[in-house]
């Protein structure tokens, strides 16, 4: 991965709207239900303790209609608590009944232990209030003061139960809470997770669109999206109806440059050609070069307006041979072998043939010319390009001087006819694509030199 790549990963990242919204959502819903959820068990456990006091009154109610005095401060149950474990020791369930003054009666299951009274305090409603059991348990207790009918008494009368129920059921019920607002909150999450997908869909129809127009395979992004985007594409497709005016206009203007100049051009040409000497051997040839400038940037314009418009799929072998058997012919004393390791049709390259055959006939051409015997093309693919390496055994370029190639006009011996604008033009139609030309030095050559020109080009 290069450094931009690697930026580029950061910052969608750190700037990802799919994120932010199942982030945002995910939050929500984790603290409405987690509040939810505690307020459920507050509300809950309030209920229990309200129905555990309504059971407390309504065995007090039932242990004071039972009960009846004596003239010795004795109280007497007619029965006996309705629930048995009145009867079992240290069971949780207890009563009392304590005359002011005098020992008090108590159930079996408190056995040799009194209940907490105070008579300093005076019980005249029902209290109600937490105290520590026979064996330290968690009472809740009810109290009230009373007086039996025959009698002068006061007698305190009180029920108490173990709060372990209350504290058990709670439990209970926040485990099962758990589960089911942890199903709820998957549930909601999933949902919340969909409707961000579906929600952000449009945009990478756009995405998907904007990749057919860079690609060719569209002019403009479709009018189908929906009503919050559409606006947005109408404004990306006036940009690209702006930008196309630009390119137009420019492409245009460099034309009619370069066709206005081929006319004085040309007239300069023919003048030198009618006078002899010196100077005009000298006019004629920068002439000429000018003549070839003009038309290597009207081809350039050519080209940019190809690959902005044309959106074509080529198959690069049958070009290749048909350009090492036109080679052949010009150099016969030169060795061509054209090698791949794969199925040829299935190397295709994403463009114009007639750009293809620019690019590699400049570069075979080149290898041709000063290679000693023997050229290699062999072409392969390599992830979305394909790749062409063509190999020369001549003496090679060297290191210093390999960008000086790519410059307008560039040419490391004079002696060589041409006009050094052979890999210009190929560097200048490989940056149009996306592709690059790479230079370097060919390794497995026989005479220990040699030129490796690498052409990387986007493939379909």
């Amino acid at each position: 991965m290069t450094l931009n790549e690697a930026q580029k990963t950061k910052t969608g990242r750190r700037r990802s709207l799919w994120v932010r919204l199942v982030t945002i959502s995910v939050i929500w819903t984790a603290l409405a239900l987690v509040l939810g959820g505690y307020l459920l068990s507050l509300v809950f456990r309030d209920t229990l303790e309200q129905n555990f006091d309504e059971r407390l009154n309504s065995l007090l109610e039932n242990l004071i209609g039972i009960s009846s005095d004596d003239t010795s401060a004795t109280v007497n149950l007619s029965r006996p608590m309705v629930d048995p474990r009145f009867e079992q020791p240290y069971s949780g369930w207890y009563w009392q009944i304590a005359p002011k003054g005098f020992s008090p009666v108590r159930s079996r299951s408190l056995w040799d232990v009194s209940l907490d009274v105070n008579f300093n305090q005076t019980v005249n409603r029902t209290r109600y209030r937490f105290t520590k059991g026979p064996e330290e348990q968690q009472l809740r207790l009810v109290e009230r003061d009373v007086t039996l009918p025959g009698s002068d008494l006061i007698y305190r009368f009180a029920v108490a139960i173990d709060t372990s129920e209350i504290d058990e059921q709670a439990d209970r019920f926040d485990k099962i809470l758990l589960v089911g607002l942890g199903a709820l909150g998957a549930g909601l999450i999933a949902a919340s997770l969909l409707q961000v997908f579906l929600g952000l869909r449009p945009l990478g129809h756009i995405k998907e669109s904007l990749s057919k127009v860079r690609n060719g395979e569209e002019e403009y992004l479709p009018k189908d999206f929906p009503s919050e985007i559409q606006p947005l594409a109408d404004e990306l497709n006036a940009l690209l109806d702006h930008n196309n005016e630009i390119v137009e206009r420019s492409r245009t203007q460099v034309g009619n440059l370069a066709h206005a100049l081929k006319t004085p051009i040309a007239v300069l040409r023919n003048e030198a050609r009618m006078n002899d000497g010196p100077m005009s051997e000298t006019v004629a040839k920068q002439t000429e070069n000018m003549h070839k400038y003009v038309e290597h940037y009207l081809k350039r314009a050519r080209m940019a307006a190809n690959v902005k418009t044309i959106s074509s799929h080529s198959q690069i072998m049958p070009s290749i041979h048909n350009i090492a058997r036109a080679l052949n012919k010009v150099h016969p004393d030169k060795n061509i072998i054209v090698k791949t390791e794969m199925e040829e049709k299935r190397l295709v390259f994403k463009g114009d043939l007639n750009d293809f055959e620019e690019m590699v006939g400049n570069i075979m051409e080149n290898a041709a010319k000063w290679a000693r015997r023997n050229i290699t093309v062999e072409c392969f693919k390599e992830g979305q390009n394909i790749k062409i390496e063509i190999r020369d055994d001549g003496p090679g370029i060297d290191i210093k001087a390999r960008e000086a190639v790519f410059a307008r006009g560039g040419r490391l011996d004079e002696k060589i006819p041409g006009t050094g604008l052979g890999l210009s033009i190929v560097k200048d139609l490989a940056d149009l694509y996306g592709g690059k030309i790479i230079l370097d030095e060919n390794k497995q050559s026989d005479t220990g030199s040699g030129l490796l020109a690498t052409l990387i080009l986007p493939s379909v």
